[in-house]
């Protein structure tokens, strides 16, 4: 994908200084006069001035999404990549028109390789312009990002229907010719070898990894009941059947052939942690903890598994043999785990502490995982959690920002910290954040909720009532 810079000072189009335009109308004096020393800062090109400036404009006025906007263009430059995210997500929350705002937010997900957000926004984006052929060369970009080609291909087709002089699309448009092609000269080789030796299940197998890569799952279902003719004991066709099912997504149908490969081999571990996945995303956590457990006991070893375990306990609020995981998961430390995994281990005893409702045990596992990984976010969310229940409300609301400083994109931690400033009363700023999780996560019910009680509480009550209305919405989606 293209690099986002380069793509503002292509063609004239979209630098800097122009992303920065004052607005005409503005709620107050000063908001303007921040606004221009923030333009002026980012004409020299220094960025932190601009977004100081720019920070105290949205401080004045919170509800300007141009404010929001041109602070979050500062951080992008800045390299604050998820900061910048979460206030586009803001400022097209608060103005769902502002179309530089999904340009830029599209494009800063498929930097962190977020290619289906980024597809999402930049569709909600051609919806806004339609005749945009930028929008459609992005679109292009997400869907090659992904191996979507033929997606790709009609993307970059419609940018140079709408400018045939688009030449980023003519040139990205040749490159997805030519991975095609490529695929089809594997497809066709690797069907030759099969007709070298039809009754070899291994060669049916990497044809239809093939028509995986091409998304071509009909033909790669169809190669995998030949095979399972060929060899109706044998492991492959299974293992295949499996791969095609998750690569589709389709839970269901991958639970069942995990279960009948544990059937054909009982001794595998992987396969059993497999099914343990797939068991809970079907929402069946008592079968989830069956099938780590197996996945455990046959590979002591199995870390992932062990990780796994632990957390269908802690979901199906079994905490004390959460617990225990855990605390295994920690007593092995350096000689067995890696970095990640010894701070995915105190966060989740932190975790499991507060489940508990231990919350002096929870402050000092989360103060060991920070103590050790000074940014870790869920070391700073835990610490807040136990802070909070204990009912030391300034601890608890630095530790949930100091938690939303190292993970802007958390909408439950926006949604946490607005819920505590809501009960010590502090609405305005509560508001602040409850609105900043719906933009980072619309389907947050809990954000909701504390939204319809913050009105509740300052008298906003029809405000109140359609929050409550998107609440029961959600609701019956989720249910559905």
């Amino acid at each position: 994908m293209d690099n986002l810079q380069d793509r503002q000072n292509s063609d004239n189009k979209s630098t800097f200084p122009v992303h920065f335009v004052r607005r005409e109308e503005l709620h107050a004096q000063d908001e303007q006069a921040w606004t221009d020393k923030g333009n002026a800062a980012a004409q020299r090109g220094d960025y932190e001035a601009a977004a100081d400036a720019f920070d105290q404009a949205v401080a004045i006025n919170p509800n300007d999404a141009r404010a929001r906007y041109n602070l979050a263009l500062a951080q992008q430059y800045l390299g604050e990549t998820e900061l910048a995210v979460a206030g586009y997500r803001r400022a097209i929350d608060l103005d769902p028109q502002l179309i530089d705002a999904y340009i830029n937010l599209g494009n800063l997900y498929g930097e962190l390789g977020l290619y289906e957000e980024s597809l999402e926004t930049f569709q909600q984006a051609l919806e806004l312009e339609p005749e945009n052929d930028e929008l459609y060369l992005n679109v292009g970009d997400a869907y090659r990002a992904q191996n979507l080609f033929q997606d790709a291909i009609q993307a970059y087709r419609q940018a140079l229907i709408l400018n045939h002089d688009n030449h980023a699309a003519a040139d990205n448009l040749l490159d997805v010719r030519e991975r095609v092609n490529d695929q089809w000269r594997r497809l066709m080789e690797q069907e030759k070898r099969v007709d070298a030796d039809p009754a070899d299940p291994t060669r049916y197998a990497e044809l239809a990894s093939i028509y995986l890569d091409m998304r071509r799952y009909d033909d790669a279902l169809s190669l995998t009941n030949q095979m399972r003719m060929l060899n109706p004991e044998g492991r492959s066709a299974y293992d295949m059947l499996a791969v095609v099912y998750e690569q589709m997504g389709e839970r269901d149908q991958a639970a069942d052939i995990y279960a009948q490969i544990v059937e054909i081999d009982p001794q595998d571990a992987e396969a059993w942690e497999h099914l343990g996945t797939w068991r809970s995303l079907q929402g069946d956590s008592e079968a989830a903890i069956d099938a780590y457990a197996h996945s455990v006991q046959l590979d002591p070893m199995r870390i992932t598994s062990r990780f796994s375990l632990a957390e269908a306990y802690l979901e199906a609020e079994r905490y004390d043999e959460a617990l225990t995981v855990y605390q295994g998961l920690i007593e092995r430390g350096e000689s067995l785990l890696q970095d990640d995994d010894i701070a995915a281990a105190y966060a989740g005893l932190a975790d499991t502490y507060n489940s508990l409702g231990r919350s002096n045990d929870a402050i000092d596992a989360s103060k060991t995982l920070l103590g050790r990984f000074e940014d870790d976010p869920e070391g700073y969310y835990q610490l807040a959690i136990a802070y909070e229940a204990l009912g030391r409300f300034d601890d608890a609301i630095e530790n949930y920002q100091n938690a939303i400083d190292t993970d802007p994109l958390n909408g439950e931690y926006y949604s946490d910290l607005a819920a505590i400033l809501c009960k010590v009363k502090r609405y305005e700023e509560g508001l602040e954040y409850v609105q900043q999780a719906i933009a980072m996560d619309p389907t947050l019910i809990a954000a909701y909720e504390i939204l319809a009680q913050i009105y509740e509480e300052t008298g906003r009550h029809e405000e109140a009532q359609v929050a409550l209305g998107q609440v029961n919405t959600l609701k019956s989606a989720s249910e559905e």
